[in-house]
């Protein structure tokens, strides 16, 4: 008989915690130095297979391998029973603002997996208010790693943390390491200047003399002049010439390039396949890194340029893609963050309730999510600066349903003053963010199926985005509180059409599929506010021409503008080129 019992290695491990708990059979106490002079009865045998070093302990030649009572330093209470419990029934539990103290203890009694995930869980829960004290904490350990990804943090909100009380307690070592980067989130050098003089102003008795050390990180050629003559006349001596940084580049941020992402699909595909970033002034093209398999998804680009997307990664028992019926009735919680400079998409607190294809929308700060895929009703709002949703209240009109349209929504939802107009064929609604209340407004003359809105100045412009239709733009003025009809109802017929804005000015393109052609035709008109008209581009135009190269055999499942960094992204050309793509002229195209 060879048979084995599944459930004994758990109820061993189990019954030793209860005679941890009752301080039965044990053979060793561990007891902690300080004020609170707690005692842990355990088992050595137990604390050896954990820990390293106890292992080491009991089994050397030291007097603490035959000490029925063991001192233990630098650990405190909280931090030896989160410990001790793990050791005993391989659960890790703790309480936030506790981490800190139980990753120490683990670094100190080398209880490896509990230390790897007390790091992981302070790179997910870095903030604007923890970041800096997170660095010096992890500069203490030598840790490198948190090291890095706190400086990554920083870099990346520079701006508003140099603005945090603990970025002025920072040690000197420490700032310049964060001064140096090539990756600073600024607007001008003098952004970097002026962080470091705020630092030497909070003690500037003691940190005026490191003036001179902390100009070698400053990038002379971008500094102001003013700021310059400033920084010379702090100089602590005056015959001290103010030595810069050997570097003559702008540092990766100041590089950023107003481009156009656009979410495309080939069109005998019915998902996305990528996402590309236009650079329309120059004529240049480049890929985005998407998470795998991820489907239903929205994406947002806020005022500062940063990108959010929510969605969800869809897998069965056996880890293969879920269809999209199923995956349309699924854990869809899933937020990320884009990081530029890695041109990755960084894993943010999750949404409270499960959404597909929900719409995002960015006012004042905050990320409101809204629609869930089912009754839509559903709203929440994010909060980056402490990477926490809540609820707000759910729309209280009828809304229609997601599923019966494959990637987008039945509604859409666009930003204007103080509030969020919810677009849909059901109806108009606003919700009021400074009153917290939902409102019935005017609907629109021609109910739109799956309707794409932008804001742009003080109006929202609509399209109905529904396949092989003739699409009126539409134009709603809060002022007067209807939709008219715009360009006197001109009338747009296409299989695929985005509003897009690009500098000051707003556009419409359309795309066709003609029976007899190859490839999609492309037109491109341009709102002309003064006149409420819709003007058609030239084929010679410099927006029009890179259009038709890029587009080619896709249509539009989305259409948004932010800065993009051209270096921290894809090159388009390392593109494995699919069907319907060419890396031929225009004037292939033209012909």
């Amino acid at each position: 008989m060879d048979l084995t019992n599944k459930k004994y290695p758990k109820e061993v491990l189990g019954g030793l915690n209860e005679l941890r708990k009752q301080a039965e059979l044990t053979d060793v106490v561990l007891e902690l130095e300080g004020e609170s002079g707690a005692s842990f009865p355990c088992h050595r045998a137990i604390l050896a297979l954990c820990s390293p070093y106890f292992h080491r302990m009991f089994t050397s030649s030291y007097a603490e391998a035959k000490q029925e009572r063991i001192c233990i330093q630098k650990v405190s209470e909280v931090a030896m029973a989160t410990i001790l419990d793990y050791a005993y029934t391989g659960c890790l539990q703790t309480e936030s603002d506790q981490v800190q103290d139980v990753m120490s203890a683990a670094r100190l009694l080398q209880v490896d997996f509990v230390y790897h995930k007390a790091a992981e869980y302070m790179k997910n829960h870095l903030d604007m208010s923890n970041c800096a004290d997170i660095l010096m904490y992890a500069d203490m350990l030598g840790d490198l790693d948190l090291l890095e990804t706190s400086r990554r943090y920083i870099a990346f909100r520079f701006s508003q943390v140099v603005l945090q009380p603990s970025f002025l307690q920072l040690p000197l070592p420490l700032l310049q390491s964060l001064l140096n980067r090539e990756d600073l989130r600024i607007n001008s050098e003098d952004d970097v200047v002026q962080a470091a003089l705020r630092w030497i102003e909070f003690d500037k008795e003691v940190r005026l003399q490191h003036l001179p050390a902390l100009c070698k990180s400053f990038r002379h050629p971008f500094v102001s002049a003013k700021l310059c003559e400033e920084l010379q006349s702090k100089s602590p001596s005056s015959d001290c010439q103010l030595v810069y940084s050997e570097k003559t580049t702008q540092r990766l941020e100041q590089t950023r390039t107003e481009m156009q992402i656009a979410v495309l699909r080939e069109i005998s595909v019915e998902f996305p396949v990528k996402t590309r970033c236009f650079d329309l002034a120059r004529g240049t093209t480049y890929i985005m890194n998407m998470p795998d398999n991820l489907e239903g998804f929205t994406m947002i680009s806020t005022a500062e340029d940063e990108l959010y997307l929510a969605g969800g990664v869809y897998t069965g028992t056996d880890g293969v893609v879920m269809n999209r019926l199923k995956a349309i009735r699924n854990s869809q919680k899933k937020f990320y963050q884009y990081n530029h400079l890695l041109d990755t998409w960084e894993p943010k607190c999750e949404m409270m309730t499960t959404r597909f294809s929900c719409n995002l929308v960015c006012l004042d700060g905050y990320i409101y999510a809204i629609g869930d895929g089912r009754t839509n009703k559903s709203a929440e709002r994010y909060d980056p600066s402490c990477d926490k949703w809540a609820c707000i209240p759910p729309i209280p009109y009828p809304m229609p349903r997601t599923e019966r349209h494959c990637l987008s929504s039945a509604f859409c939802a666009v930003a204007l003053d103080d509030s969020i107009y919810v677009i849909s064929e059901k109806g108009c609604y606003r919700f009021n963010t400074t009153e917290n209340t939902w409102s019935k407004t005017a609907d629109m003359l021609e109910p739109p199926l799956n309707p794409q809105a932008v804001a742009y100045q003080g109006c929202i412009y609509c399209v109905d985005t529904n396949d092989d239709t003739l699409t009126y733009v539409e134009k709603y003025n809060p002022e007067d509180g209807a939709w008219i009809h715009s360009d006197n109802a001109k009338t747009f017929s296409c299989t695929s059409l985005a509003l897009m804005l690009h500098g000051d000015s707003l556009y419409l393109l359309t795309v066709h599929f003609p029976e007899d052609m190859p490839y999609n035709s492309h037109d491109l008109y341009k709102y002309q506010p003064d006149t409420d008209s819709w003007l058609k581009q030239e084929s010679a135009d410099i927006i029009v021409t890179p259009i038709k190269q890029w587009m080619q055999a896709h249509v539009i499942e989305d259409w948004l503008v932010a800065r993009m960094i051209p270096t921290c992204l894809g090159d388009v050309s390392s593109e494995v080129l699919g069907q319907g793509e060419s890396d031929s002229d225009d004037d292939e195209y033209d012909n």
